[in-house]
């Protein structure tokens, strides 16, 4: 069995989970940083290229981070050292750490984001809406729940460290929604018309909350980070399967810290 790979490879099978051809128009993915001919030592995954995410790679000695959220969203005309983001790309080149990016790519690739999202909150039957690229419907089992009994279970599956609610009156809930990280404005009259109970999402703007509250359609804002940091344990799964034996970290926040 193989014991060592190469980026391009690594590369190579992202591009199976996650086809770049899936992206949105607007989207930047792919290689960010790097040599795509180098040899994988470690593989860091990650939701954003932070300072903390840079010192775990250089402290495990990992020379390739996947990241879902783009290094570099427009071009850049200058590195400056005093910013954090100079600083972070003068580390990643000093210490010859390759980076990639897969975004609106993995938020709709088939076992993806919100995949991931509809396995960790237990949603039952989950479908994609026709009209709708990024997202998944289903159901919260049983006949249905009530919306507070079940935000707290929301806030409990993703360890999230409060919720934003568009309404202050309790209700039943049977069909939810799923948007990990933003959700986009646009999908309103369609869950207007598969009657949505609910929507679950990382960050949603007031005005998209009051529209959806009238509605009738409930509104549990997660967080941005804990509805797609989900989906790191699921790549990871995804990745050895497709290339066995390739050592993977996983970035955590400051929780990777305790392993060290």
């Amino acid at each position: 069995m193989k014991s060592e790979y190469q980026v391009q490879e690594v590369i190579a099978a992202m591009q199976e989970i996650a086809p770049f051809e899936l992206a949105c128009d607007w989207d930047h993915v792919g290689l960010m940083i790097g040599d795509a001919g180098s040899a994988v030592k470690k593989v860091l995954l990650a939701l954003d290229i932070t300072k903390d995410a840079v010192d775990m790679a250089v402290a495990q000695e990992a020379n390739l981070i996947v990241t879902h959220h783009p290094m570099f969203f427009t071009p850049i005309n200058k590195i400056d050292y005093s910013t954090p983001q100079g600083r972070n790309i003068r580390t990643l080149i000093q210490h010859d750490i390759t980076v990639f990016a897969a975004h609106t790519n993995l938020d709709k690739a088939s076992q993806g984001v919100n995949q991931a999202l509809a396995e960790k909150l237990d949603l039952v039957m989950p479908v994609l809406l026709q009209g709708i690229e990024v997202g998944i419907c289903g159901s919260v089992g049983g006949e249905s729940t009530m919306l507070f009994k079940y935000a707290e279970m929301v806030k409990e599956k993703l360890g999230a460290s409060g919720l934003l609610f568009n309404t202050d009156r309790d209700r039943e809930v049977s069909r939810v929604f799923l948007q990990g990280g933003a959700f986009d404005e646009s999908v309103i009259p369609i869950l207007k018309d598969y009657r949505v109970d609910a929507v679950v999402t990382g960050e949603m703007k007031h005005h998209q909350m009051l529209e959806l509250e009238d509605a009738g359609i409930a509104a549990i804002v997660a967080g941005h980070e804990v509805t797609e940091r989900i989906v790191l344990p699921s790549l990871e799964k995804q990745l050895l399967h497709k290339l066995p034996n390739l050592p993977i970290a996983i970035y955590e926040g400051h929780k990777w810290q305790k392993n060290i």
